[in-house]
């Protein structure tokens, strides 16, 4: 996405021209295309885009209603007040899209997916939201599927009608974990577990909440997209 170079509400930066900077970009994208076939080779089939405007408008766009493609995005290191506040473009556009969003951390290396924890609610997981790629993902890699669910109360029930119909779904070597909570650390505990367990990647379910619950709260995909080790794979609830 090239950005229309805007300092402020009332003024517009003309010092480069919007035409340098668009050009400027196809240049970067064509050498990065270059870079990525020469490592991944002529198998994979590679296309850059370039185009002026918001890059989450654009990525929803672009989307549209498919359900059977995945994004991927990067996430920067932020201070606590960023990510709070502002979040990021991809902890943004998680949930929003209907297809499942892959975010990448800083810090994070590729290893093949020999490990996904998969954390869970007590309520239903729709299998029509995207749930297809992951399906593709996991026959592909024959992971190891720990499903895992953070609890209030370690006197409370291990339900586990939730991810039955998953279970089945994805289908191969299936786990089940039920962790401890400790309050106001809930993503604290699956950081741990994920470290301990040496998983490869994570998933979520991004829930719908209300405005006035977003004004409160800092959603738990939020939270995790900034402090995971691995990579985060949302699926949306909302399609």
């Amino acid at each position: 996405a090239t950005y229309i170079p805007v300092v402020s509400d009332s003024f517009v930066d003309i010092s480069v021209t919007l035409d340098e900077i668009e050009h400027s970009d196809h240049v970067k994208m064509d050498e990065l295309v270059k870079h990525v076939r020469s490592k991944q080779g002529p198998a994979l089939r590679v296309k850059g885009i370039v185009e002026v405007g918001l890059l989450a408008e654009l990525v929803k766009v672009r989307v549209g209603h498919h359900k059977d493609m995945m994004v991927v995005m990067g996430m920067k290191h932020v201070d606590k007040f960023s990510e709070i506040v502002f979040g990021s473009t991809a902890t943004s556009l998680a949930g929003e899209l209907t297809c499942p969003v892959l975010i990448i951390p800083p810090d994070a290396r590729f290893r093949p997916w020999k490990k996904v924890a998969f954390t869970f609610d007590q309520k239903e997981i729709p299998t029509n939201t995207g749930m297809g790629v992951l399906k593709e993902l996991t026959e592909l890699f024959l992971p190891k599927l720990h499903f895992v669910h953070v609890m209030d109360s370690p006197f409370g029930a291990k339900d586990t009608k939730a991810i039955e119909p998953i279970e089945k779904y994805l289908g191969g070597v299936c786990y089940r974990h039920f962790l401890n909570d400790v309050p106001g650390e809930t993503i604290e505990v699956i950081q741990d577990w994920l470290r301990r367990y040496k998983s490869n990647v994570v998933v979520m379910v991004a829930r719908k909440h209300n405005v006035l619950w977003r004004m409160l709260h800092e959603s738990h995909t939020k939270q995790l997209a900034f402090k995971s080790p691995v990579p985060v794979l949302v699926i949306s609830e909302k399609n």
